[in-house]
């Protein structure tokens, strides 16, 4: 085997497991000297959106690919539209795909030559997983060198299959990184919480978040996204949001939100999510909605009861249910849970609590604060 292949194959998986969108770049870096272009780029495209979720380059000037960012440059790149209409992996020529008739495509072609140096391209592209995700891998020829080679086109084949496998590590890794964080900020807030991307969509919540939308108790979702129900509120929510979202400098803050009646308005904190440094996040989170009841009493302990008692998740969030003054029943509903479902979890609690009846567990577990 090449010993340069096999150093990119085993650099594919280093970079996707471990170092994210900084690791890439060297990779790109040799892998482009290695196949013979002045460039390359790797991108992930959601296919169910049709957009360029997140992408890194190798090229001689980087300063020159700030402005493909910071231009809009890169929401014109008609390889996104290529790729998001795939039904499996496969590699193409610029020449093979392209629609020189196609506004979009002239003019990113165009920049690309200008201010690239950069002209035709080789790409192998990788549906990823479930068949959401597709990683485009391409590499870029100098202007005047003429279209991508074959030689350069078996290259890029003999490292496709590495590509493919490393993304769908990585996109596996991410998903599980997301889920340990996601549990482990549930923990320290203790408060009614939801997930925001960077367009002020709800991507998860806390089941007492979902109450509180469902209730139309001073906010609700619309068309998926987060809302005020009061008109001054919506206003400093939208501002908050696009505060806290922003790609750049994104900051936290609060606000009121107003609710119906004589109740005291919410405060809801709006804070935003440092961009992974690990790139293939699937969910995209930029902020994370935590919401303040003046009306409800401390949060309960539930982290302090899994340490004492060894609850389990779900075990602790019945409990404190039960603590909040609900019956099993609406504890079940407000979980989503079948009702002996919850009973089962009840019985648990009480044998690792060593208690029999829910005034007696409720009396324990109030003596954690």
């Amino acid at each position: 085997m090449d010993d340069e292949r096999d150093a990119l194959i085993h650099g594919a998986y280093l970079a996707a497991m471990d170092e994210g969108a900084d690791g890439w770049v060297p990779w790109l870096r040799r892998a482009s000297d290695w196949i013979g272009g002045r460039a390359a780029y790797l991108g992930m495209v959601d296919r169910q959106q049709q957009v360029l979720a997140w992408d890194t380059i190798h090229h001689p000037d980087p300063q020159r690919f700030e402005r493909y960012r910071a231009e809009g440059v890169y929401l014109r790149d008609p390889q996104v539209r290529v790729v998001a209409q795939l039904t499996g992996s496969r590699m193409y020529r610029d020449v093979d795909v392209l629609d020189p008739d196609d506004a979009d495509t002239r003019f990113h072609c165009e920049w690309m030559a200008r201010e690239g140096g950069m002209e035709h391209f080789v790409t192998a592209a990788s549906v990823i997983g479930d068949g959401r995700w597709v990683g485009g891998l391409s590499f870029h020829n100098a202007v005047g060198q003429g279209v991508t080679s074959d030689a350069q086109w078996r290259r890029l084949a003999s490292l496709t299959g590495t590509l493919e496998r490393a993304l769908e590590f990585g996109v596996l890794h991410a998903e599980k990184l997301r889920e340990r964080w996601w549990s482990a900020r549930l923990e320290v807030v203790g408060e009614p919480a939801a997930l925001l991307d960077e367009r002020g969509t709800i991507l998860r919540a806390t089941s007492d978040f979902e109450a509180v939308l469902r209730r139309g108790d001073g906010l609700g979702a619309l068309q998926g996204g987060l809302i005020a129900t009061d008109p001054a509120s919506q206003r400093r929510l939208a501002t908050l949001i696009a505060a806290a979202t922003a790609t750049r400098g994104g900051s936290a803050d609060a606000t009121r939100i107003e609710r119906d009646g004589e109740r005291p308005p919410y405060v809801l904190c709006v804070w935003p999510l440092a961009r992974e440094r690990r790139a293939l996040v699937v969910d995209h989170a930029a902020a994370l909605v935590t919401l303040i009841d003046p009306l409800a009493g401390p949060a309960p302990a539930a982290s302090l009861w899994r340490a004492a008692f060894g609850l389990t998740p779900r075990e602790a969030e019945i409990a404190a249910a039960l603590l909040a003054g609900r019956t099993p029943d609406e504890a079940a509903a407000g979980l989503g849970i079948a009702l002996n479902t919850a009973r089962v979890h009840l019985r648990q609690i009480f044998a690792k609590t060593q208690t029999t009846r829910q005034a007696e567990l409720i009396g324990l577990l109030s003596r954690f604060g």
